[in-house]
Protein backbone atom coordinates (compact mmCIF):
# COMPACT_ATOMS: atom_id res chain seq x y z
CA UNK A 1 0.00 0.00 0.00
CA UNK A 2 1.27 3.33 -0.76
CA UNK A 3 1.54 6.31 0.90
CA UNK A 4 -1.49 7.65 -0.15
CA UNK A 5 -3.40 4.94 0.05
CA UNK A 6 -2.74 4.98 3.67
CA UNK A 7 -3.53 8.52 3.96
CA UNK A 8 -6.77 8.22 2.31
CA UNK A 9 -7.53 5.28 4.65
CA UNK A 10 -6.63 7.87 8.00
CA UNK A 11 -9.78 9.42 8.43
CA UNK A 12 -11.63 5.96 8.21
CA UNK A 13 -9.36 4.27 10.75
CA UNK A 14 -10.14 7.59 12.86
CA UNK A 15 -13.70 7.51 12.34
CA UNK A 16 -13.92 3.64 13.22
CA UNK A 17 -11.48 4.23 16.55
CA UNK A 18 -14.52 6.67 17.74
CA UNK A 19 -17.08 4.69 16.81
CA UNK A 20 -15.69 1.87 18.90
CA UNK A 21 -14.78 4.23 21.78
CA UNK A 22 -18.68 5.99 21.56
CA UNK A 23 -20.11 2.43 21.67
CA UNK A 24 -17.95 1.54 24.43
CA UNK A 25 -18.66 4.76 26.91
CA UNK A 26 -22.38 3.94 26.08
CA UNK A 27 -22.38 0.30 26.94
CA UNK A 28 -20.54 1.40 29.96
CA UNK A 29 -22.77 4.26 31.24
CA UNK A 30 -25.76 2.37 30.66
CA UNK A 31 -24.33 -0.91 32.56
CA UNK A 32 -27.20 -1.79 35.45
CA UNK A 33 -30.27 -0.19 33.74
CA UNK A 34 -33.42 -1.35 33.45
CA UNK A 35 -36.14 -0.29 31.18
CA UNK A 36 -36.42 3.64 30.94
CA UNK A 37 -39.83 5.66 31.23
CA UNK A 38 -41.31 5.47 28.08
CA UNK A 39 -40.13 2.13 26.91
CA UNK A 40 -42.24 0.59 29.58
CA UNK A 41 -45.23 1.25 27.64
CA UNK A 42 -43.29 -0.67 24.43
CA UNK A 43 -42.37 -3.68 26.83
CA UNK A 44 -45.64 -3.20 28.99
CA UNK A 45 -48.62 -1.96 27.12
CA UNK A 46 -48.36 -3.03 23.55
CA UNK A 47 -49.75 -6.73 23.71
CA UNK A 48 -50.16 -9.17 20.65
CA UNK A 49 -49.16 -8.46 17.54
CA UNK A 50 -52.12 -6.48 15.48
CA UNK A 51 -51.66 -3.30 13.47
CA UNK A 52 -52.83 -1.77 16.56
CA UNK A 53 -49.73 -2.53 18.15
CA UNK A 54 -47.66 -0.45 15.98
CA UNK A 55 -49.88 2.28 15.02
CA UNK A 56 -50.65 3.23 18.16
CA UNK A 57 -49.45 6.44 18.90
CA UNK A 58 -47.37 7.55 21.83
CA UNK A 59 -48.73 10.43 23.39
CA UNK A 60 -48.95 12.17 19.78
CA UNK A 61 -46.22 10.54 18.39
CA UNK A 62 -45.63 7.60 15.86
CA UNK A 63 -43.56 5.08 16.58
CA UNK A 64 -43.63 2.21 14.18
CA UNK A 65 -40.58 0.97 13.86
CA UNK A 66 -39.48 1.34 17.51
CA UNK A 67 -42.66 -0.36 18.69
CA UNK A 68 -41.59 -3.44 16.12
CA UNK A 69 -38.12 -3.18 17.31
CA UNK A 70 -38.93 -3.74 21.01
CA UNK A 71 -41.37 -6.30 20.50
CA UNK A 72 -39.59 -8.89 18.25
CA UNK A 73 -36.46 -8.74 20.42
CA UNK A 74 -38.89 -8.78 23.69
CA UNK A 75 -40.19 -11.67 21.82
CA UNK A 76 -36.87 -13.50 20.99
CA UNK A 77 -34.70 -11.94 24.40
CA UNK A 78 -37.75 -11.52 27.04
CA UNK A 79 -37.51 -8.28 29.23
CA UNK A 80 -35.31 -9.63 31.79
CA UNK A 81 -32.61 -7.09 30.28
CA UNK A 82 -32.69 -3.75 28.49
CA UNK A 83 -29.61 -4.57 26.57
CA UNK A 84 -30.85 -6.03 23.45
CA UNK A 85 -32.73 -2.64 23.03
CA UNK A 86 -29.74 -0.84 23.89
CA UNK A 87 -27.53 -2.73 21.08
CA UNK A 88 -30.41 -2.09 18.53
CA UNK A 89 -30.48 1.71 19.42
CA UNK A 90 -26.68 1.85 19.58
CA UNK A 91 -25.88 0.25 16.57
CA UNK A 92 -28.75 2.75 14.47
CA UNK A 93 -27.01 5.83 15.96
CA UNK A 94 -23.75 4.27 14.39
CA UNK A 95 -25.82 4.28 11.32
CA UNK A 96 -26.70 7.64 11.67
CA UNK A 97 -23.49 8.99 12.24
CA UNK A 98 -21.59 6.78 9.65
CA UNK A 99 -24.30 8.72 7.21
CA UNK A 100 -23.55 11.96 8.14
CA UNK A 101 -19.73 11.31 8.05
CA UNK A 102 -20.49 10.33 3.81
CA UNK A 103 -23.12 13.00 3.56
CA UNK A 104 -20.31 15.59 5.26
CA UNK A 105 -17.20 14.16 3.13
CA UNK A 106 -18.52 15.29 0.10
CA UNK A 107 -18.93 18.86 1.01
CA UNK A 108 -16.17 19.09 3.53
CA UNK A 109 -13.60 16.20 2.83
CA UNK A 110 -12.67 13.31 4.93
CA UNK A 111 -10.96 15.04 7.76
CA UNK A 112 -13.85 17.69 8.24
CA UNK A 113 -16.15 14.84 8.15
CA UNK A 114 -14.87 13.17 11.15
CA UNK A 115 -14.50 16.53 12.95
CA UNK A 116 -18.58 16.71 12.32
CA UNK A 117 -19.03 13.18 13.41
CA UNK A 118 -17.19 13.13 16.72
CA UNK A 119 -19.00 16.02 17.81
CA UNK A 120 -21.74 14.05 17.88
CA UNK A 121 -20.67 10.50 18.78
CA UNK A 122 -19.60 12.74 22.33
CA UNK A 123 -22.25 14.79 22.46
CA UNK A 124 -22.57 14.64 26.43
CA UNK A 125 -25.54 17.49 26.37
CA UNK A 126 -27.48 14.92 24.33
CA UNK A 127 -27.75 12.52 27.01
CA UNK A 128 -31.05 11.97 27.03
CA UNK A 129 -30.62 10.69 23.88
CA UNK A 130 -27.67 8.42 23.85
CA UNK A 131 -28.36 6.45 26.87
CA UNK A 132 -32.18 5.88 26.42
CA UNK A 133 -32.82 3.03 23.77
CA UNK A 134 -36.12 4.52 23.38
CA UNK A 135 -34.40 7.20 21.34
CA UNK A 136 -33.76 4.83 18.62
CA UNK A 137 -36.57 6.82 17.06
CA UNK A 138 -34.63 9.69 16.82
CA UNK A 139 -31.55 7.85 15.42
CA UNK A 140 -33.62 5.87 12.91
CA UNK A 141 -35.53 9.19 11.44
CA UNK A 142 -31.92 10.68 10.99
CA UNK A 143 -30.21 8.25 9.89
CA UNK A 144 -33.21 7.47 7.26
CA UNK A 145 -33.42 11.15 6.95
CA UNK A 146 -29.56 11.62 5.99
CA UNK A 147 -29.90 8.65 3.66
CA UNK A 148 -32.36 10.44 1.75
CA UNK A 149 -30.62 12.95 1.51
CA UNK A 150 -27.59 11.32 -0.24
CA UNK A 151 -29.72 9.38 -2.33
CA UNK A 152 -31.29 12.67 -3.48
CA UNK A 153 -27.52 13.96 -4.27
CA UNK A 154 -27.26 11.19 -6.98
CA UNK A 155 -29.86 13.75 -8.95
CA UNK A 156 -31.48 10.79 -10.86
CA UNK A 157 -34.48 8.54 -11.36
CA UNK A 158 -32.98 5.63 -8.78
CA UNK A 159 -31.86 8.48 -6.42
CA UNK A 160 -35.02 9.54 -5.90
CA UNK A 161 -37.37 6.35 -5.63
CA UNK A 162 -34.92 5.32 -3.12
CA UNK A 163 -35.00 8.73 -1.16
CA UNK A 164 -39.01 8.77 -1.42
CA UNK A 165 -38.80 4.92 0.42
CA UNK A 166 -36.07 6.24 3.15
CA UNK A 167 -37.84 9.63 4.16
CA UNK A 168 -41.28 7.27 4.46
CA UNK A 169 -39.21 4.59 6.31
CA UNK A 170 -37.65 8.26 8.94
CA UNK A 171 -41.38 8.89 9.20
CA UNK A 172 -41.99 5.17 11.00
CA UNK A 173 -39.63 5.77 13.34
CA UNK A 174 -40.71 9.07 14.49
CA UNK A 175 -41.70 12.63 13.79
CA UNK A 176 -38.59 13.80 13.38
CA UNK A 177 -38.90 12.56 9.77
CA UNK A 178 -40.78 15.42 8.76
CA UNK A 179 -38.50 17.87 8.45
CA UNK A 180 -36.17 15.88 6.62
CA UNK A 181 -39.79 15.52 4.25
CA UNK A 182 -40.20 19.68 4.26
CA UNK A 183 -36.24 19.50 2.88
CA UNK A 184 -37.50 16.98 0.06
CA UNK A 185 -40.37 19.38 -0.74
CA UNK A 186 -37.93 22.22 -0.93
CA UNK A 187 -35.35 20.27 -2.92
CA UNK A 188 -38.09 19.35 -5.51
CA UNK A 189 -39.07 23.00 -5.76
CA UNK A 190 -35.38 23.99 -6.53
CA UNK A 191 -34.37 21.17 -8.35
CA UNK A 192 -34.49 22.23 -12.04
CA UNK A 193 -35.16 18.76 -13.09
CA UNK A 194 -38.67 17.69 -14.67
CA UNK A 195 -41.31 17.98 -11.26
CA UNK A 196 -43.95 15.93 -12.80
CA UNK A 197 -41.81 12.78 -12.52
CA UNK A 198 -40.50 13.58 -9.58
CA UNK A 199 -43.66 14.68 -7.47
CA UNK A 200 -43.88 11.49 -5.17
CA UNK A 201 -40.23 12.14 -3.50
CA UNK A 202 -41.98 14.40 -0.98
CA UNK A 203 -45.72 13.41 -1.81
CA UNK A 204 -44.81 10.23 -0.25
CA UNK A 205 -43.48 10.85 3.41
CA UNK A 206 -46.21 13.55 3.96
CA UNK A 207 -49.23 10.99 2.43
CA UNK A 208 -47.89 8.31 4.78
CA UNK A 209 -47.92 10.19 7.35
CA UNK A 210 -50.84 12.02 6.83
CA UNK A 211 -53.02 8.24 6.17
CA UNK A 212 -51.46 7.39 9.38
CA UNK A 213 -52.57 10.28 11.27
CA UNK A 214 -56.25 10.00 9.70
CA UNK A 215 -56.23 6.36 10.87
CA UNK A 216 -54.64 6.83 14.66
CA UNK A 217 -52.66 9.79 15.09
CA UNK A 218 -55.69 12.17 15.10
CA UNK A 219 -57.22 10.07 18.21
CA UNK A 220 -53.85 11.16 20.62
CA UNK A 221 -53.67 14.23 22.56
CA UNK A 222 -50.93 16.99 21.48
CA UNK A 223 -48.81 19.25 22.76
CA UNK A 224 -49.12 21.38 19.32
CA UNK A 225 -50.57 24.36 19.40
CA UNK A 226 -50.82 27.54 17.82
CA UNK A 227 -50.87 29.37 20.87
CA UNK A 228 -47.40 28.95 20.65
CA UNK A 229 -46.97 31.25 17.62
CA UNK A 230 -46.20 34.32 19.45
CA UNK A 231 -43.55 32.16 20.67
CA UNK A 232 -41.87 30.85 18.22
CA UNK A 233 -38.91 33.40 17.71
CA UNK A 234 -38.06 33.25 21.00
CA UNK A 235 -38.36 29.78 21.38
CA UNK A 236 -36.66 28.91 17.86
CA UNK A 237 -33.09 31.57 18.36
CA UNK A 238 -32.97 29.51 22.07
CA UNK A 239 -32.83 26.30 21.03
CA UNK A 240 -30.70 27.15 18.32
CA UNK A 241 -28.42 28.68 21.15
CA UNK A 242 -28.69 25.61 23.46
CA UNK A 243 -27.49 23.71 20.19
CA UNK A 244 -24.06 25.71 19.86
CA UNK A 245 -23.70 25.54 23.52
CA UNK A 246 -24.23 21.96 23.15
CA UNK A 247 -21.50 21.78 20.91
CA UNK A 248 -19.10 23.80 22.73
CA UNK A 249 -18.88 21.15 25.60
CA UNK A 250 -20.82 24.24 27.66
CA UNK A 251 -23.90 22.59 28.36
CA UNK A 252 -24.42 21.95 32.08
CA UNK A 253 -27.55 19.86 34.34
CA UNK A 254 -29.85 18.12 32.79
CA UNK A 255 -31.07 20.19 30.32
CA UNK A 256 -34.79 21.21 32.29
CA UNK A 257 -33.53 24.83 32.67
CA UNK A 258 -34.58 27.16 30.30
CA UNK A 259 -32.21 29.93 31.61
CA UNK A 260 -28.99 27.85 31.80
CA UNK A 261 -25.86 29.66 32.95
CA UNK A 262 -23.52 29.22 29.85
CA UNK A 263 -26.26 29.76 27.14
CA UNK A 264 -25.13 33.51 26.72
CA UNK A 265 -21.97 31.96 25.17
CA UNK A 266 -24.38 29.97 22.90
CA UNK A 267 -25.93 32.59 21.62
CA UNK A 268 -22.73 34.12 20.63
CA UNK A 269 -21.61 31.45 19.32
CA UNK A 270 -24.38 31.65 16.97
CA UNK A 271 -24.59 34.96 16.17
CA UNK A 272 -21.01 34.63 14.95
CA UNK A 273 -22.25 31.50 12.86
CA UNK A 274 -25.36 33.69 10.81
CA UNK A 275 -22.83 36.28 10.99
CA UNK A 276 -20.16 34.29 8.61
CA UNK A 277 -23.23 32.48 6.92
CA UNK A 278 -24.41 35.83 5.46
CA UNK A 279 -21.11 36.57 4.62
CA UNK A 280 -20.22 33.26 2.79
CA UNK A 281 -23.79 33.75 0.82
CA UNK A 282 -23.25 37.25 -0.05
CA UNK A 283 -19.69 35.81 -1.52
CA UNK A 284 -21.54 33.58 -3.22
CA UNK A 285 -23.83 35.72 -4.81
CA UNK A 286 -26.63 33.69 -4.40
CA UNK A 287 -28.24 30.61 -2.00
CA UNK A 288 -27.17 27.61 -3.19
CA UNK A 289 -30.14 24.60 -3.20
CA UNK A 290 -28.41 22.60 -0.80
CA UNK A 291 -27.97 25.90 1.87
CA UNK A 292 -32.14 25.87 0.75
CA UNK A 293 -32.75 21.98 1.85
CA UNK A 294 -31.16 21.90 4.72
CA UNK A 295 -31.94 25.31 5.72
CA UNK A 296 -35.88 24.30 5.47
CA UNK A 297 -35.08 20.63 7.39
CA UNK A 298 -33.21 22.91 10.01
CA UNK A 299 -35.80 25.24 10.34
CA UNK A 300 -38.76 23.26 10.01
CA UNK A 301 -37.63 21.14 13.16
CA UNK A 302 -37.00 23.99 15.36
CA UNK A 303 -40.49 25.58 14.47
CA UNK A 304 -42.08 22.32 15.26
CA UNK A 305 -40.36 22.13 18.45
CA UNK A 306 -41.96 25.61 19.13
CA UNK A 307 -45.36 24.87 18.28
CA UNK A 308 -45.06 21.59 20.43
CA UNK A 309 -43.41 23.53 23.69
CA UNK A 310 -44.53 23.33 27.38
CA UNK A 311 -43.20 23.59 30.53
CA UNK A 312 -41.66 19.54 30.29
CA UNK A 313 -39.86 20.48 26.60
CA UNK A 314 -37.76 24.04 27.35
CA UNK A 315 -35.78 24.78 24.05
CA UNK A 316 -32.77 23.56 26.10
CA UNK A 317 -34.31 20.18 26.89
CA UNK A 318 -31.35 17.71 26.44
CA UNK A 319 -33.70 15.48 24.39
CA UNK A 320 -33.61 18.08 21.53
CA UNK A 321 -29.77 18.73 21.26
CA UNK A 322 -28.92 15.61 19.35
CA UNK A 323 -31.01 16.57 15.85
CA UNK A 324 -30.55 20.05 16.44
CA UNK A 325 -26.52 19.93 16.42
CA UNK A 326 -26.73 17.58 13.46
CA UNK A 327 -28.98 19.78 11.59
CA UNK A 328 -26.75 22.55 12.13
CA UNK A 329 -23.88 20.61 11.19
CA UNK A 330 -26.16 19.63 7.98
CA UNK A 331 -26.51 23.70 7.03
CA UNK A 332 -22.54 24.38 7.85
CA UNK A 333 -21.66 21.86 5.58
CA UNK A 334 -23.54 22.98 2.80
CA UNK A 335 -22.65 26.86 3.42
CA UNK A 336 -18.64 25.22 3.17
CA UNK A 337 -19.51 22.86 0.15
CA UNK A 338 -16.56 23.46 -2.73
CA UNK A 339 -13.87 25.69 -0.32
CA UNK A 340 -10.79 24.32 0.51
CA UNK A 341 -10.63 24.34 4.35
CA UNK A 342 -7.07 25.17 5.73
CA UNK A 343 -4.83 22.71 7.51
CA UNK A 344 -4.72 25.00 10.58
CA UNK A 345 -8.68 25.53 10.78
CA UNK A 346 -8.75 21.65 10.94
CA UNK A 347 -5.99 21.31 13.17
CA UNK A 348 -7.83 24.38 15.69
CA UNK A 349 -11.82 22.82 15.38
CA UNK A 350 -9.78 19.76 16.11
CA UNK A 351 -8.36 20.47 19.46
CA UNK A 352 -11.66 22.27 20.39
CA UNK A 353 -13.97 19.05 19.71
CA UNK A 354 -11.68 17.52 21.81
CA UNK A 355 -12.03 19.71 24.65
CA UNK A 356 -15.75 19.68 23.93
CA UNK A 357 -15.84 16.12 23.75
CA UNK A 358 -14.08 15.38 27.39
CA UNK A 359 -16.28 18.04 28.78
CA UNK A 360 -19.42 16.27 27.20
CA UNK A 361 -18.70 12.77 28.22
CA UNK A 362 -17.89 14.53 32.62
CA UNK A 363 -21.71 15.55 31.68
CA UNK A 364 -23.09 12.41 30.19
CA UNK A 365 -21.10 10.53 33.31
CA UNK A 366 -22.90 12.79 35.52
CA UNK A 367 -26.22 12.57 34.96
CA UNK A 368 -26.04 8.95 33.93
CA UNK A 369 -24.93 8.60 37.97
CA UNK A 370 -27.13 10.90 39.53
CA UNK A 371 -30.14 11.05 38.09
CA UNK A 372 -30.30 7.45 35.60
CA UNK A 373 -28.66 4.78 38.00
CA UNK A 374 -30.61 5.35 41.17
CA UNK A 375 -34.54 5.77 39.41
CA UNK A 376 -32.40 2.56 37.39
CA UNK A 377 -32.35 0.61 40.92
CA UNK A 378 -35.24 1.68 42.08
CA UNK A 379 -37.15 1.04 38.87
CA UNK A 380 -35.84 -2.48 39.52
CA UNK A 381 -36.66 -2.69 43.17
CA UNK A 382 -40.38 -2.10 42.16
CA UNK A 383 -40.55 -3.93 39.58
CA UNK A 384 -38.80 -7.07 41.36
CA UNK A 385 -40.86 -6.73 44.26
CA UNK A 386 -43.80 -6.51 42.43
CA UNK A 387 -43.00 -9.94 40.23
CA UNK A 388 -42.58 -11.26 43.85
CA UNK A 389 -46.04 -10.49 44.93
CA UNK A 390 -47.13 -12.11 42.39
CA UNK A 391 -50.84 -13.67 42.66
CA UNK A 392 -50.70 -12.30 46.13
CA UNK A 393 -51.23 -8.79 44.06
CA UNK A 394 -54.17 -6.39 44.61
CA UNK A 395 -56.17 -7.20 41.99
CA UNK A 396 -56.67 -3.32 41.79
CA UNK A 397 -53.58 -2.79 41.98
CA UNK A 398 -51.70 -0.21 39.35
CA UNK A 399 -47.85 0.09 38.79
CA UNK A 400 -46.83 3.88 37.86
CA UNK A 401 -43.24 3.34 36.00
CA UNK A 402 -42.78 7.06 35.55
CA UNK A 403 -45.57 8.87 32.95
CA UNK A 404 -46.79 4.55 32.05
CA UNK A 405 -49.35 3.06 34.22
CA UNK A 406 -49.76 -0.67 33.91
CA UNK A 407 -52.55 -2.80 35.74
CA UNK A 408 -50.94 -5.71 37.60
CA UNK A 409 -52.52 -8.03 35.52
CA UNK A 410 -51.47 -7.31 32.22
CA UNK A 411 -47.45 -7.20 34.06
CA UNK A 412 -47.99 -10.19 35.53
CA UNK A 413 -48.70 -11.95 32.31
CA UNK A 414 -45.81 -10.24 30.65
CA UNK A 415 -43.64 -11.48 33.58
CA UNK A 416 -44.79 -15.12 32.84
CA UNK A 417 -44.42 -14.89 29.14
CA UNK A 418 -40.75 -13.01 29.34
CA UNK A 419 -39.50 -12.72 32.52
CA UNK A 420 -39.32 -10.46 35.10
CA UNK A 421 -37.19 -6.78 34.58
CA UNK A 422 -36.45 -6.64 38.25
CA UNK A 423 -34.12 -8.03 40.70
CA UNK A 424 -34.68 -11.60 42.42
CA UNK A 425 -35.35 -11.22 46.37
CA UNK A 426 -31.69 -12.21 46.99
CA UNK A 427 -30.17 -9.57 44.50
CA UNK A 428 -32.91 -6.95 46.85
CA UNK A 429 -31.40 -8.25 49.43
CA UNK A 430 -27.69 -7.36 49.02
CA UNK A 431 -28.93 -3.68 48.12
CA UNK A 432 -28.31 -0.99 50.59
CA UNK A 433 -31.13 -0.32 52.87
CA UNK A 434 -33.02 2.70 51.07
CA UNK A 435 -33.81 0.65 48.35
CA UNK A 436 -34.34 -2.71 50.66
CA UNK A 437 -36.52 -0.55 52.47
CA UNK A 438 -38.79 0.55 49.08
CA UNK A 439 -39.11 -3.22 48.16
CA UNK A 440 -40.81 -3.80 51.66
CA UNK A 441 -43.20 -0.38 51.11
CA UNK A 442 -44.03 -2.05 47.39
CA UNK A 443 -44.58 -5.24 48.86
CA UNK A 444 -47.10 -3.57 51.34
CA UNK A 445 -48.51 -1.60 48.84
CA UNK A 446 -49.32 -4.56 46.07
CA UNK A 447 -49.95 -7.05 48.39
CA UNK A 448 -52.67 -4.65 50.24
CA UNK A 449 -51.15 -5.51 54.06
CA UNK A 450 -53.29 -3.62 56.65
CA UNK A 451 -54.22 -4.42 60.39
CA UNK A 452 -57.75 -5.50 60.49
CA UNK A 453 -60.15 -5.27 63.65
CA UNK A 454 -61.97 -8.22 62.50
CA UNK A 455 -61.09 -11.60 62.08
CA UNK A 456 -60.09 -12.29 58.01
CA UNK A 457 -60.63 -16.07 58.88
CA UNK A 458 -60.37 -19.36 61.43
CA UNK A 459 -57.19 -20.07 62.13
CA UNK A 460 -55.89 -23.36 61.06
CA UNK A 461 -53.33 -25.70 62.40
CA UNK A 462 -50.82 -25.60 65.69
CA UNK A 463 -50.89 -21.94 67.20
CA UNK A 464 -47.62 -20.33 69.11
CA UNK A 465 -48.21 -16.98 70.92
CA UNK A 466 -45.02 -14.93 72.10
CA UNK A 467 -45.00 -12.26 74.22
CA UNK A 468 -43.34 -9.34 72.21
CA UNK A 469 -41.20 -6.15 73.16
CA UNK A 470 -40.39 -3.15 71.07
CA UNK A 471 -37.01 -4.12 70.76
CA UNK A 472 -37.64 -7.93 69.84
CA UNK A 473 -39.32 -8.20 65.84
CA UNK A 474 -40.53 -11.39 65.30
CA UNK A 475 -39.95 -13.52 62.44
CA UNK A 476 -43.27 -14.85 60.72
CA UNK A 477 -43.87 -16.90 57.82
CA UNK A 478 -46.18 -15.69 54.98
CA UNK A 479 -49.18 -18.24 55.15
CA UNK A 480 -52.79 -18.14 54.30
CA UNK A 481 -53.60 -17.83 58.14
CA UNK A 482 -53.71 -14.77 60.16
CA UNK A 483 -51.39 -12.82 63.00
CA UNK A 484 -53.03 -11.89 65.92
CA UNK A 485 -51.48 -9.28 67.84
CA UNK A 486 -53.22 -8.28 71.18
CA UNK A 487 -52.54 -4.51 72.72
CA UNK A 488 -51.68 -5.74 76.47
CA UNK A 489 -50.43 -1.68 77.18
CA UNK A 490 -52.69 1.03 78.24
CA UNK A 491 -51.71 2.96 74.89
CA UNK A 492 -51.59 2.29 71.31
CA UNK A 493 -49.41 -0.35 70.21
CA UNK A 494 -47.40 0.68 67.02
CA UNK A 495 -47.31 -1.97 64.91
CA UNK A 496 -44.42 -2.16 61.81
CA UNK A 497 -42.92 -4.82 59.85
CA UNK A 498 -40.18 -5.23 57.35
CA UNK A 499 -38.95 -8.17 55.02
CA UNK A 500 -35.84 -7.09 52.95
CA UNK A 501 -35.34 -3.77 55.04
CA UNK A 502 -34.15 -3.59 58.82
CA UNK A 503 -36.07 -3.59 61.39
CA UNK A 504 -38.69 -2.06 62.70
CA UNK A 505 -39.59 -1.41 59.61
CA UNK A 506 -42.24 -0.14 57.55
CA UNK A 507 -45.53 1.24 59.70
CA UNK A 508 -48.79 -0.92 58.94
CA UNK A 509 -51.25 0.14 61.55
CA UNK A 510 -51.82 0.58 65.16
CA UNK A 511 -54.32 -1.37 67.55
CA UNK A 512 -56.18 0.85 70.49
CA UNK A 513 -55.70 -0.18 74.35
CA UNK A 514 -56.55 -3.79 75.36
CA UNK A 515 -57.66 -4.46 71.75
CA UNK A 516 -56.36 -6.67 69.33
CA UNK A 517 -56.05 -6.63 65.48
CA UNK A 518 -55.19 -9.25 62.64
CA UNK A 519 -52.49 -9.02 59.70
CA UNK A 520 -52.25 -11.42 56.88
CA UNK A 521 -49.32 -12.03 55.90
CA UNK A 522 -49.68 -13.56 52.10
CA UNK A 523 -47.91 -16.52 50.37
CA UNK A 524 -46.03 -15.00 47.58
CA UNK A 525 -42.72 -15.51 45.47
CA UNK A 526 -40.14 -15.46 48.32
CA UNK A 527 -40.12 -17.53 51.78
CA UNK A 528 -38.44 -15.00 53.28
CA UNK A 529 -40.43 -13.99 56.61
CA UNK A 530 -41.75 -11.03 57.43
CA UNK A 531 -40.52 -9.18 60.69
CA UNK A 532 -42.94 -7.60 62.59
CA UNK A 533 -42.18 -4.83 65.32
CA UNK A 534 -44.43 -3.83 68.39
CA UNK A 535 -43.69 -0.22 69.11
CA UNK A 536 -44.54 -1.67 73.30
CA UNK A 537 -45.42 -4.55 75.27
CA UNK A 538 -47.89 -6.64 72.97
CA UNK A 539 -48.81 -10.90 72.44
CA UNK A 540 -48.56 -12.33 68.72
CA UNK A 541 -50.36 -15.55 68.18
CA UNK A 542 -49.02 -17.06 65.28
CA UNK A 543 -51.11 -20.24 63.80
CA UNK A 544 -50.50 -22.63 60.83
Amino acid sequence: MDGDSRKSLLPWVLLGALMVGSSVLLFSLTTGFTFISDEWDLILLRPGWGPEVFLEPFNEHIIITPALVFKVLQAVFGMDSPRPMQFAAFTTFLACVLLLFLWLRVRVGDWGAVIGAAVVLFLGAAFEDLLWAFQIGYFGSLAAGIGALIALDRDDRRGDVFAAGLLVFSITFSSLGIPFAIGAAVEWLANDRDRRRRWFVPLAPFAFYGLWWLGWGHDAESAVSVSNLPDLPKYVFDAASAAMTSMLGLATGDGSEPDQPNLIWGRIALFVLVGLAAWRLIRMGRIPKGVLVTGAICLGFFCLAALGQNELRPPTSSRYQLPAVIFILLVCGELLRGLQIPRYALVIATVVVAVTSISGVDLMQEQADSRWKPSAISNQVTVGAIAIAGEAARDDFELQLSSVTVPIERFLDEVASSGSPGYSADEISELDAPYRGLADQTLIDVEGLFLSGVRPGQPAGECTQMLVGPETPVPVNPSVDPVRIVNRENAVLAVSVSRFGDPPGIPIGSIYPRSRAWLTLPLDGSSLPWQVTLGGRGTIRVCG
